[in-house]
């Protein structure tokens, strides 16, 4: 039996789960300053709720979440992908094992800010000032635990009809990801917001 396929430009992208052990978490956030990187390495949608899905992307694609291209960088990745006529309510997304972010957050007094190092060094303090990062400002990056580098997201409706692609519209907001945990910048997740039509 053949089946309708048609042509599907679509992505529905990146809630960046993290989870960091939230013990002595500061009241504080700040904004990713240009870089919140990830890299995609599979997205699958579908039909059913989640019971079965249909890879339309599976390689290997950095995408800095915090850059205004991000939604166009996304939408990319499936590109061509061919997907069967229905009704998909379900996509599930996978990343790689690290991210990587710089920006800082104003905490006590003080400018907690990136400095190239990773994870639990993945960070310094200027003391006594705020909004003024140290001279090793510069990008971190952060190991993403197994456990939090599949990301399913649900309630979508999104409907591919024979010869009708849907748009389908990604946008990020990485104001307010990043805490201060432990004295030190600790990555979350970015708010995502995925339309089709």
């Amino acid at each position: 039996m053949s089946r309708n396929r048609c042509r599907a430009w679509c992505l529905a992208l990146v809630a960046v789960c993290w989870t960091a052990g939230l013990r002595g978490v500061e009241a504080a956030s700040g904004d990713a300053d240009g870089t919140y990187t990830v890299t995609i390495t599979k997205v699958e949608t579908s039909q059913d709720g989640g019971t079965t899905y249909q890879t339309i992307f599976s390689g290997s694609q950095d995408i800095n979440i915090a850059s205004v291209s991000a939604g166009a960088v996304a939408a990319g990745l499936a590109s061509g992908a061919a997907l069967d006529v229905g009704t998909y309510n379900t996509v599930r997304v996978t990343i790689g094992d690290t991210l990587r972010a710089k920006g800082y957050v104003n905490n006590a007094g003080n400018t907690v800010f990136t400095n190239g190092g990773t994870d639990g060094s993945a960070s310094s303090t200027n003391g006594g000032v705020l909004n003024t990062p140290g001279s090793a400002y510069a990008i971190s990056t952060y190991t993403i635990p197994a456990a939090n580098r599949t990301n399913t997201t649900s309630g979508l409706s999104m409907v591919v009809q024979v010869g009708k692609s849907p748009a389908v519209t990604v946008k990020f907001d990485t104001s307010g990801v990043l805490s201060v945990i432990g004295g030190g910048v600790v990555p979350g997740a970015p708010l995502v917001t995925i339309t089709s039509s």
